[in-house]
């Protein structure tokens, strides 16, 4: 690490666009700039070349503290953030005090827990003891996301200072979607969902959403369908509902076996808990059994929709309980397909429902016992709720459940 006494006056009043860094490597370019909250303070990390500066201090007078550091020495780390965004962290150092700033996005809170909130942070320690801790104001905030990342790449560096190695995806900083060109394919995605990826991963939410439509109405994949569908529906900001279902249907209806699952548990839980639609447990039924069992031959599933399935199914006995005599029998079925998938949380669910039937000496469970004794799949109705420790026997299960589930559908009295 090399360290100067003094250097320009920081210039903050910077037009800061979401453009590619310069070629001109004389030049300096901004990462992330801030001012610390309730201080007359900022902070200002910029790449110059093949060095990285951190500069704190009044933005009117000289810097009180200047650091540099080659890139090639920097300590560096990356942090999956909400969403698609990531975390950067970068700590310069001073003989035994290190200089800590993190930047990223947080989860909003209330009255707005689906905004995406910006913050950096400041953290200074001397021999491993924190002495301070500031944060910046969040509308100070001004960061140019996986700057650093690429320069990095550039001087060929391929690992973060924690060991994991650099993502290889493109970086780029795309303009609004009705400024931006055509979808073209691109290997099996496409430009438009790119796009929207890179705008989501720095936060522009309503960007983003615009690449995502493009690459929907192109047709070329269902990426960009179905995350424009959870923007629609997860983000207050952009909430649309009836735009939310027709991408998800899109995506369910789809042959994707990896999104078409989800995309049914999100059409499930809407007519489940009427959520921008009217309540519709037949639907909600259909769709999220395509979610836990039947959507693609690959057997791909979404081990929510199973939770979200054996509510469906209570919810439908406490309709018509005669109809339904032996919904807890399916409804186990469902959520010990969760285990195949290692959803732990549902799994507890399928265990504490064998464990409430067995106290019971509940019917269903020697219908349980019955039906694995003559199918042969399981030791056990009990076993059917283990998690499985390799790929091909969770996926073998999986089949098994389904077989069982398809076997218990059409045994409904």
């Amino acid at each position: 690490m090399r360290y100067i006494a003094h250097a320009l006056i920081t210039i903050l009043a910077v037009l800061w666009t979401a453009a590619a860094a310069a070629s001109d490597p004389r030049s300096e370019d901004p990462v992330v700039t801030c001012r610390i909250e309730g201080q007359d303070r900022e902070i200002s990390i910029s790449i110059t070349g093949t060095l990285a500066t951190y500069r704190y201090g009044s933005a009117l007078r000289k810097p009180e503290l200047t650091l540099i550091s080659p890139l090639a020495d920097l300590d560096y780390r990356r942090k999956n953030g909400p969403g698609d965004t990531i975390d950067e962290i970068v700590t310069f150092t001073n003989g035994d005090t290190a200089y800590r700033m993190a930047a990223g996005f947080r989860n909003g809170a209330a009255p707005d827990p689906t905004a995406l909130q910006p913050f950096a942070t400041l953290t200074v320690t001397r021999a491993g003891k924190t002495l301070t801790a500031l944060n910046c104001r969040p509308d100070s905030i001004r960061r140019v996301h996986d700057r650093f990342l690429a320069r990095m790449r550039d001087i060929g560096r391929e690992r973060s200072s924690d060991g994991e190695s650099f993502p290889n995806y493109e970086i780029q900083y795309p303009a609004p979607a009705n400024r931006s060109p055509p979808c073209k394919e691109d290997f099996n995605v496409d430009t438009c969902w790119s796009r929207g990826v890179e705008a989501a991963r720095g936060g522009d939410l309503p960007g983003a959403l615009g690449h995502y439509d493009m690459s929907c109405e192109a047709g070329f994949n269902d990426f960009g369908c179905y995350e424009a569908g959870k923007l629609y529906l997860q983000n207050r900001q952009l909430r649309d509902y009836a735009k939310a279902q027709e991408r998800f249907t899109r995506v369910c209806d789809g042959n994707d076996p990896g999104r078409g699952p989800y995309a049914c548990k999100y059409l499930g839980w809407m007519h489940l808990t009427a959520t921008g639609v009217s309540r519709d447990l037949d639907k909600a039924w259909s769709r999220l059994a395509l979610a836990c069992f039947l959507h693609n031959d690959a057997d791909m599933i979404d081990p929510e929709g199973c939770h979200f399935f054996a509510k469906t199914v209570a919810a439908v006995r406490a309709a018509a309980p005669s109809r339904y005599a032996r919904a807890d029998f399916l409804a186990y079925v469902a959520l010990s397909q969760a285990c195949t998938d290692d959803a732990r949380t549902v799994c507890d669910e399928a265990r504490a429902l064998y464990r409430a039937g067995a106290g019971q000496h509940a019917p269903w469970i020697k219908s349980c016992d019955a039906a694995v004794r003559a199918n042969r799949t399981f030791s056990s109705c009990e076993e059917m709720a283990r998690f499985r420790g390799d790929y091909e026997t969770a996926m073998a299960t999986r089949r098994n459940l389904k077989a069982m589930f398809l076997a218990a559908l059409n045994n409904l009295s």
